[in-house]
């Protein structure tokens, strides 16, 4: 393996074009002199430089100049690209062709995994299953009606309840409510019959409701879980196409480089060896390429078997990959969230009512051996009959009523049973008193992560807007510096892989910023919205996914300081629609029933710390705005007399918000 490696080595150095700075080697012949640099350009000689003489109505050569080696050079960044099949931009897709193509958004992803996930679908059976139950516990106490008929025949002897043996044979019939009536006894399957033991008829009902109610929360718990993949899936099929589309850029630039790197090597103005890597980082990027294909593929089929669609078609996400999702301020009241968790989430409710259905089974079985079973049946019928003693043997029919009723108490295995029983039921109860907790235990982890995570992927969105910016301001300084032939092709090449990185780590970023808003959002007890207002992330942005042409040298996005500036600015104003939401909060609550009235003072304080909180709301609101703008390199609008909309960027000017 070692040889192998080693002739490998030796074959790839001997394809290497000899380095041209050694001049006993050009004067032997060995190595082209620099007069050939058009032979080094792609095989088509590139004449001597010339100059014209318009007097004489003739082109003469010229004489050799002192930078005649840059001339050259700027010959060969100017001849077309090599058409060695090794140096072609073009890649085949790594995967098939898809069957079919549908774009989809996410409010329709969700909507239609809310319709047709069997996941949801078996949920909401499972209320109708509840409710069942429940119709069925509340009727218990409803009699039983019956209607039939029997026939009996009797030949043999017969014992007498003296002890005395007949032989006898009779028969008897019986027609109408109930059925079983035989002899002197009562009819045995009355036809109104209400059998029922009264702790059941009572608690049954109770538990059934809880019951109901767990189903209904677990329902929509399983469908907040599962819209929340679907989203997350949805975000995830955003991002592999956005890298995609980002590597497809990526690659033309890196072409860009190559070609330019070559025509250095070429010249002799570069090494061999960083056409070479220009040549590598190209491939790289080309299979890079293939790899957030087969992504975008893997993606696709997640999101289709989450919607119970057919794998085999290929989703195509629609709307912006970088639009940034706010739905819940990342510096609100970590508290308030959980308890707002705490009370909104269904997971929680369903354990509560789990422990509320355990606590009426207790109560049941304590109840049990002081409520008796009530026995009532009525019937009413024709019943004839005979036999060899009082003939005829069948006949003799008229009519019949019977009415019995029955009251007992019972005691299993002399109370001991019914004590075992209240154990497990207590059992029972502690053990969904603690899946509560857990549950509870567990939104607030999910609650803080979420916040945690949408707080600093909100810190790093701004970051990465201002890394992409320098990464793209720094390329393509370099890059028009090396067409110029004033710089070294292997800084371009750094600034490449920066520019590389810094677009998929904005992707990402913005991406898992979106994915912990929906986190947080659905984590607070709700699904994901249908209609999700967005905002793009501004300029630079647009460089990660090809969406704007090249920026002009010294371009490339918003200096650090303004970037800074709109985010507290956000934060600012996200701080004073809190604090307003809180004192509007506190004023409703002191103003509801029940309440004591407070005095004249207290009331112009709490209107008077409304007022102070709404002024500081518009103020911090205007500051954002105006910083938006400013990020934006336009003026702001001047402020109209009763305009809100003036000091509003383009993105927020249709939508005036309201509170």
């Amino acid at each position: 393996m070692g040889f192998a490696l080693l002739s490998g080595c030796a074959a790839y150095r001997s394809e290497l074009p000899p380095r041209p700075d050694d001049a006993s080697r050009m004067e032997s012949g060995q190595i082209a002199r620099p007069d050939d640099a058009g032979q080094l350009a792609g095989g088509a000689a590139v004449p001597a430089p010339v100059s014209a003489d318009p007097a004489k109505g003739q082109i003469d050569p010229a004489e050799p100049k002192s930078d005649d080696r840059v001339s050259r050079a700027q010959v060969v960044l100017t001849t077309p690209a090599s058409r060695d099949p090794d140096t072609s931009s073009s890649f085949t897709p790594s995967i098939p062709q898809p069957s079919e193509e549908r774009p989809i958004d996410l409010p329709t992803a969700l909507r239609l995994a809310d319709s047709v996930n069997p996941v949801i679908g078996a949920a909401r059976a499972r209320i109708e299953i509840a409710l069942a139950d429940l119709t069925a516990a509340r009727a218990l106490l409803l009699p039983m009606l019956n209607v039939g008929t029997n026939y009996h025949n009797h030949t043999g002897v017969l014992q007498r309840s003296s002890g005395e043996i007949l032989s006898t044979s009779n028969q008897s019939l019986y027609v109408g409510g109930g059925a079983q009536a035989i002899g002197p006894g009562s009819v045995e399957i009355p036809a109104v019959n209400v059998s029922v033991a009264l702790v059941d008829a009572v608690y049954e009902p109770l538990a059934a409701r809880k019951t109901l109610d767990v189903s209904r929360f677990d329902a929509s718990a399983t469908a907040n879980t599962v819209l929340l993949e679907v989203s997350t899936l949805y975000q995830d099929l955003h991002r592999a196409g956005a890298l995609l589309a980002s590597r497809r850029r990526s690659e033309a630039d890196a072409a860009e480089v190559e070609k330019i790197t070559s025509g250095f090597a070429r010249a002799g103005q570069g090494r061999q060896a960083d056409a070479d890597r220009a040549r590598s980082e190209r491939k790289l990027v080309g299979a890079s390429i293939r790899r957030a294909e087969e992504e975008v593929a893997r993606a696709s089929a997640a999101l289709c078997r989450r919607l119970h669609l057919d794998p085999s078609i290929r989703l195509l996400p629609s709307g912006d990959p970088l639009a940034v999702l706010m739905l819940i301020d990342p510096a609100a009241d970590e508290e308030a969230l959980i308890a707002t968790a705490i009370r909104r989430r269904p997971e929680v409710g369903a354990r509560s009512a789990a422990v509320a259905v355990a606590e009426t089974r207790l109560r049941q079985e304590k109840a049990r051996p002081f409520l008796p079973t009530i026995w009532i049946g009525g019937s009413g019928g024709a019943f004839g009959g005979g036999s060899n003693l009082y003939p005829p043997t069948l006949g003799n029919f008229g009519g019949r009523t019977d009415f019995d009723a029955m009251a007992y108490w019972t005691l299993r295995n002399f109370g001991l049973g019914n004590l075992a029983i209240q154990k497990r039921r207590r059992g029972e109860v502690g053990a969904a008193a603690s899946e509560n907790a857990r549950t509870i235990s567990r939104v607030r982890e999910e609650v803080a992560s979420a916040r945690a995570d949408a707080i600093a992927q909100h810190e790093r969105i701004v970051l990465a807007v201002d890394e992409m910016a320098a990464s793209e301001r720094g390329f393509h300084q370099d890059l028009e510096r090396a067409r110029q032939v004033r710089g070294l092709p292997i800084e371009l090449l750094n600034n490449l892989d920066l520019l590389i990185k810094s677009r998929e780590d904005l992707i990402r970023t913005v991406i898992g910023f979106n994915q912990a808003q929906l986190r947080l959002f659905v984590a607070l007890g709700t699904p994901p919205p249908l209609e999700i207002a967005a905002t793009r992330v501004p300029r630079a942005a647009e460089e990660a996914t090809g969406d704007r042409d090249q920026a002009a040298e010294g371009g490339g996005g918003p200096p650090r300081d303004v970037a800074s500036e709109v985010r507290e600015a956000h934060q600012a104003s996200l701080r004073a629609a809190g604090e307003y939401e809180r004192e509007q909060a506190r004023l409703i609550e002191s103003l509801a029933p029940g309440k004591p009235l407070a005095s004249r003072d207290v009331r112009v304080a709490e209107l008077k710390a409304l007022a102070e909180a709404h002024r500081k709301v518009v103020v911090t609101q205007a500051e954002y705005h105006q910083a938006v703008w400013k990020l934006l390199d336009k003026p702001a609008p001047e402020p109209q007399p009763g305009s809100v909309q003036a000091t509003k960027p383009p993105e927020q000017a249709n939508s005036v918000e309201t509170r």
